[in-house]
């Protein structure tokens, strides 16, 4: 297998970048496309001739597409840059999955552009894991995607996510809830009520609103959502969780006794910690178009980039898209 990556995308390309798709090809047994500033890569790449070898290519580019170009100008002027070709390598069937940690609204559009949407998909949703206080995680989608939803958008979030839970969970009928201020079918604003209305008509497992505190107690297997509410709600959750470690830290090591506890107490921290931490769930996938495009975080490290190509490798073995595709045959 194949693994296109931009080499430059994200806060620590190239290095954490590359660190982490050395660390995936050598583990995994797959080769890694490395797409970007040539000269860069070698240089970084100059750091792992010693030790297990691992397969590798390099795909140079001249253009790089920074946070705050706009999609639509992208389309039009950086078809050299890294995320561009490493897409196109999947078009061309020369790689099996494109994994980047660079600027999510360019990679949604050059995914529609170059990949295609799946028949019947009206737009893409983006999914991820999200812990809960059970033993697995729910899902999630759309996490910003489509902030602009009208009820049909979030009725196929709902079966793509399905898909997506059953192939990684092995569930033939996941549940599925949407996030809502209440429980109640009538609450929310309109699109939500249209919106519970065609789920409960239309989505197997659908079992009503489910408000976030419930989804956090795995109410429903999938939650779903417009792509800005779930956006919100993602960075929020991420927000919340970073500043309560660091009041808790300020405030453990503020006494003695705080210390002592926080020596007693570090390993079940650590581990509370390493189920919060995004890095741990690797990229979140593109679920509508037909190739794998795999979205990280923009402050992606090494961990982060080698769980995102497990993911990869993962859903391209277990054949993703022709799965999302025969929703709609």
């Amino acid at each position: 297998m194949k693994v296109a990556v931009d080499a430059m995308g994200g806060d620590y390309a190239p290095h954490e970048i590359i660190k982490g798709a050395v660390e995936a090809a050598r583990e995994f047994g797959i080769t890694v496309v490395f797409v970007g500033d040539e000269v860069a890569i070698n240089l970084e790449l100059s750091q792992y001739r010693e030790g297990q070898p691992f397969s590798y290519e390099v795909v140079p580019t001249t253009q790089v597409i920074t946070f705050h170009d706009h999609p639509s100008e992208v389309l039009r002027t950086r078809k050299d840059s890294s995320l561009y070709r490493a897409i196109q390598l999947v078009a061309e069937n020369k790689c099996q999955a494109i994994v980047s940690a660079g600027n999510t609204g360019a990679q949604m559009a050059i995914s529609l552009f170059v990949l295609g949407r799946i028949r019947g998909v009206l737009r893409p949703g983006l999914i991820t894991a999200i812990p809960s206080i059970s033993d697995g995680p729910f899902y999630f989608i759309d996490i910003g995607a489509v902030a602009d939803c009208v009820p049909e958008n979030i009725l196929q979030f709902a079966r793509m996510g399905q898909v997506y839970y059953r192939l990684v969970t092995g569930k033939e009928t996941p549940t599925v809830g949407l996030l809502n201020i209440g429980e109640e079918a009538e609450k929310g604003s309109r699109q939500m009520i249209e919106a519970h209305k065609l789920l409960a008509a239309r989505s197997p497992g659908f079992i009503g609103n489910i408000e976030p505190k419930e989804a956090f107690r795995h109410a429903a297997d999938v939650v779903v959502s417009d792509g800005f509410t779930g956006n919100i709600f993602i960075k929020t959750m991420e927000s919340t969780a970073e500043t309560l470690f660091g009041m808790m830290k300020t405030a453990l090591g503020s006494s003695i006794k705080g210390k002592v506890g926080g020596v007693l107490a570090h390993s079940n921290l650590r581990l509370v910690k390493e189920k919060l931490d995004y890095s741990q769930y690797g990229g979140v996938p593109m679920l509508g178009v037909k190739g794998i495009s795999i979205v990280c975080h923009g402050r992606s490290d090494a961990t982060a980039i080698y769980h995102a190509i497990r993911v990869a490798r993962n859903v391209s073995d277990e054949g993703l898209v022709t799965k999302l595709e025969a929703l709609w045959k």
